[in-house]
């Protein structure tokens, strides 16, 4: 596992915001929340080109010319703690003025497997559910710019054009 530098810190010790990088937000706060369950996959951001390149078997490296793990243009994404997006759900409910979804989203955070019922909670809210999902973007934003300077990137967030459907 790689663990980025000290926010603010370069490799020869001057302070500084650190090089930009061209990062589509939606692919790394994905690589940020992912969880293997088997331990086996993991996600990349090349330094070179603000790719998120995700390794579903460590012994396939797919169209890679290089393993990441010995290459200085890759840095693994490792996820965040499941406590930091718990976190994230407390704050919503926090900030709801819904005092009676507010009193249920608690209700479902305190029981067993918080994640799910907390979603299927919204689930019967649309318009709080969109609200849960603007509030969740903005949080995961927050954790991914952070991660980027731990690893002395200055992000410019992209978005992945996505091809028309037929």
């Amino acid at each position: 596992m790689s663990t980025p530098p000290a926010p603010d810190s370069r490799e020869d010790g001057s302070a500084g915001a650190g090089r930009q990088l061209s990062i589509d937000l939606d692919e790394l706060a994905w690589a940020l929340t992912w969880h293997d369950d088997h331990q086996g996959s993991s996600h990349w951001l090349n330094l070179d080109t603000g790719d998120v390149v995700f390794i579903a078997d460590p012994y396939d490296l797919g169209e890679l010319d290089a393993d990441p793990h010995d290459d200085e243009r890759f840095v693994r994404i490792d996820a965040i703690d499941s406590s930091e997006s718990f976190r994230n759900m407390e704050d919503f409910v926090d900030q709801l003025a819904d005092r009676h979804l507010a009193q249920v989203l608690t209700r479902a955070l305190q029981q067993r497997k918080p994640f799910r019922r907390f979603k299927d909670e919204l689930a019967h809210h649309p318009a709080q559910r969109e609200t849960w999902f603007a509030f969740e973007r903005t949080a995961l934003e927050r954790i991914a710019r952070r991660w980027c300077e731990g690893c002395g990137i200055t992000p410019q967030w992209t978005t992945r054009v996505q091809s028309p459907s037929p």
